[in-house]
């Protein structure tokens, strides 16, 4: 977060959003707006619970709905948390939901109530919870009531400290799902005229656009309740990404895979480069796998594979650049290597192995209670590592633990902060490798009195 001492105004957020995500002007638009109101409101109205200004981002996977909530959630510096509405299924039947998204938030901030009480609650995948029948005991309708519960108000206490409490209401919700048929649905609603020249699409010279035409019958008519579709204060739709969006993605994004992977291969002295027919070859792929930018991670990864174990090898051997061109991307070839002349004079690789040894020789390691952390997760940023640990914790039911499992876990994380991060990390990718969940890691550790490589040995011996 930017130094600053005003509360940031819709341009703002808004000029932020453009710098980072690509397109998707009228979704960049309303969640500044939404934000800048819900914070406002807060501040305005301290007494009472304000009209929510919760949101509800509509588009396919990859085209940025939970990018532009976090990149939001940066720039006002505020804590936000990604829960998937299918994993509340069984919590919401068995009416946890509530403390469990609460919980989730608290652990963000560090326990600090003040900080939780202004942040943002991202629910994804909500077209997974629809309602399936009429029945009281539906697991999409049981979700959605816990939702609205949390958009009106819950006053939860602090399981410590009692006098202190979270108001929900004050809480600002943003649901996202693909809901890929929407426009079926409202289109279906008009005459046959009324149809005539309805698209989605980013011309904001167009006098009607679907979204303008949404209706809180067109929510329900999804599987919707009416009390959760009547809680949306805007419906945004995001469009699938082009093939030069994600292009463009791959060359400006500044924190993205590519960027990564250069700046990576550059520290043992050699040039990646991709020809523009490549990086298009790579965007093609990624739209017709139709996972959209968050597939184009994995596909870089896919087309280094030739190569990627080589690295120090073609480096020692004096490769200071290797090219991609179309035609490698396209048959998963190896690329164009170009070696420099004097290749026996370069220790710089030989020096970076040994600082990064070096810091590996200082994570935490008391007794034996070490875990060898594979070398994926030793070259990742360190916010990355938390990003991811935090992103597994909860694929994993970090929000159905019970309050014992959930001190055992708190403890785990405070003992392993800093470079600790990773060993977690890699504890846990070893727990679910195992198909084990967080609850039985946690249920493990207590047995083996906190030590992590004997609760992980029990663990994976007890499922095979």
């Amino acid at each position: 977060m930017t130094p600053r001492s005003t509360f940031p105004d819709p341009m703002e957020i808004w000029n932020h959003l453009e710098q980072h995500v690509r397109g998707q002007e009228h979704a960049k638009r309303e969640i500044a707006v939404a934000a800048y109101n819900h914070y406002l409101n807060q501040h305005l109205f301290p007494e009472i619970s304000p009209v929510g200004q919760h949101l509800l981002l509509a588009g396919p996977e990859g085209v940025g709905k939970t990018f532009l909530v976090r990149k939001t959630a940066d720039f006002l510096g505020i804590p936000w948390i990604h829960v998937d509405a299918s994993s509340l299924v069984q919590p919401a039947l068995s009416g946890q939901a509530l403390q469990g998204i609460t919980d989730a938030l608290l652990h963000k901030t560090g326990g600090d109530l003040k900080l939780a009480q202004h942040g943002i609650v991202l629910i994804d995948r909500l077209d997974h919870c629809l309602r399936s029948s009429s029945s009281p005991g539906d697991p999409g309708i049981a979700v959605q009531d816990a939702i609205v519960t949390l958009m009106d108000g819950v006053v939860l206490r602090h399981k410590e400290e009692p006098v202190r409490q979270l108001d929900t209401s004050r809480l600002l919700f943003i649901c996202s799902g693909n809901f890929d048929w929407l426009q079926a649905v409202v289109t279906d609603r008009l005459d046959e005229n009324s149809k005539i020249g309805f698209q989605i699409d980013e011309d904001p010279t167009e006098s009607t656009h679907i979204r303008d035409l949404i209706q809180k019958s067109d929510l329900v008519a999804l599987g919707l309740g009416e009390e959760l579709a009547s809680r949306f204060n805007k419906v945004s739709i995001l469009n699938q990404l082009t093939t030069e969006d994600l292009v463009h993605l791959l060359k400006e994004m500044k924190d993205g895979a590519l960027p990564q992977k250069i700046h990576f291969w550059a520290t043992h002295g050699i040039e990646l480069n991709f020809t523009e027919d490549a990086l298009a070859a790579i965007a093609e792929k990624a739209q017709e796998a139709g996972d959209g930018a968050r597939g184009l991670s994995g596909l870089l990864e896919k087309v280094l594979d030739p190569i990627d174990h080589l690295i120090v090898a073609i480096a020692k051997q004096g490769v200071h650049r290797v090219e991609f061109t179309r035609e490698h991307i396209e048959t998963g070839s190896s690329p164009i290597r170009i070696t420099k002349a004097d290749a026996n004079k370069d220790q710089n690789v030989d020096l970076l192995l040994e600082s990064v040894w070096s810091e590996f020789q200082s994570l935490p390691s008391k007794d034996d209670n070490f875990i060898p952390i594979e070398s994926a997760i030793q070259a990742m940023p360190l916010t990355n590592v938390i990003a991811a640990l935090e992103q597994l914790e909860l694929s994993m039911g970090r929000l159905s633990l019970t309050s014992e499992q959930d001190k055992t876990w708190r403890a785990i994380r405070r003992e392993h902060a800093g470079e600790g991060h990773r060993v977690l990390l890699q504890l846990l990718a070893r727990v679910q490798q195992a198909n084990a969940s967080l609850s039985y890691l946690c249920d493990s550790i207590q047995k083996s009195s906190g030590d992590l490589l004997a609760a992980l040995k029990r663990l994976e011996d007890s499922q095979r």
